[in-house]
């Protein structure tokens, strides 16, 4: 099975965890962390690409993002 390689960063990750929590952080932690980034990541986007096309546009704008997230934040 071929490795799957994150777009996210694992080092930022690491840091972000680590200034939230006070604890070291693992390496699969910080793997995990960017797995689910990215597939929340891609359901907002996907949310937001469709605000954007009912709205006529061809440009995802930073308010379907943040709309989208409202809207997918009460499925989390």
């Amino acid at each position: 099975m071929a490795k799957r390689q994150n777009i996210l960063p694992f080092a930022p990750l690491g840091k972000l965890i680590q200034d939230a929590s006070g604890k070291r952080v693992s390496k699969d932690a910080k793997e995990t962390s960017a797995r689910i980034l990215e597939e929340l990541t891609a359901k907002i986007i996907h949310k937001a690409n469709l605000l954007a096309e009912n709205a006529g546009r061809k440009t995802i704008k930073d308010k379907d993002i943040y709309l989208a997230y409202q809207q997918l934040k009460g499925d989390l």
